[in-house]
């Protein structure tokens, strides 16, 4: 099994840390896609990671679902519920995170790639408004003890820490860790397991 993509991405990294948690063995091939698109094309033609090489030859793309299908190819694992309510509460709060990584992910490009004059500020205001809005969701959960992180952390809790500390390293300004103490006691709670260890934020 190959995962395909730098650690300095948060998919890459959540779906590191859930093979780690799960203790599946993989290769990990720490390709960027600024500077190794033909590698990552073979891959995955859309050049996006993570993309994972299945044993088997298969390749997957999209970390929710390369994730899915990790969990259904480990028996007994309980990092996502089988089915009902628990299940949708678990995916519902990956959502929240990962709608919130996409906007930031969009507001660190979007001055990157146009020139001066293009960057429209609006856009920029209203990408740092969806991803503090992801922010106080997920605060106001964590204020509930909704995730309990640590040797138990479940999915949601993997995506949540994830998406904190890449957003905290790389948007303080939108990530202020005063205004989020729940997230910032999670993720602390979180970096210190193995397998967070095994996959240290790059960049």
């Amino acid at each position: 099994m190959i995962l395909v993509g730098r650690y300095a991405s948060p998919f890459v990294r959540r779906v590191g840390v859930v093979l780690h948690t799960l203790g599946t063995p993989f290769e990990h091939k720490g390709l960027s896609t600024a500077t190794d698109l033909a590698a990552i094309k073979g891959y995955n033609p859309i050049a996006r990671v993570p993309a994972l090489m299945l044993d088997n030859g298969e390749n997957l793309m999209e970390s929710a679902a390369i994730i899915d299908s990790i969990l259904d190819m480990t028996p007994g694992q309980t990092l996502l519920p089988a089915t009902g309510a628990a299940r949708r509460q678990v995916l519902q709060h990956c959502a929240i995170m990962c709608s919130g990584l996409d906007k930031a992910i969009q507001y660190i490009y979007e001055p990157r790639r146009r020139p001066a004059e293009k960057v429209h500020q609006p856009v920029l205001d209203g990408l740092a408004e969806q991803t503090t809005a992801s922010l106080t969701m997920l605060e106001a959960l964590a204020a509930k003890g909704t995730f309990k992180g640590g040797a138990q952390a479940n999915l949601a809790d993997i995506t949540v820490a994830v998406g904190w500390f890449f957003l905290h390293k790389g948007l303080p300004q939108i990530a202020v860790a005063s205004q989020f103490p729940n997230l910032v006691a999670l993720s602390a709670r979180c970096e210190t397991l193995p397998a967070f260890q095994a996959c240290p934020l790059e960049g």
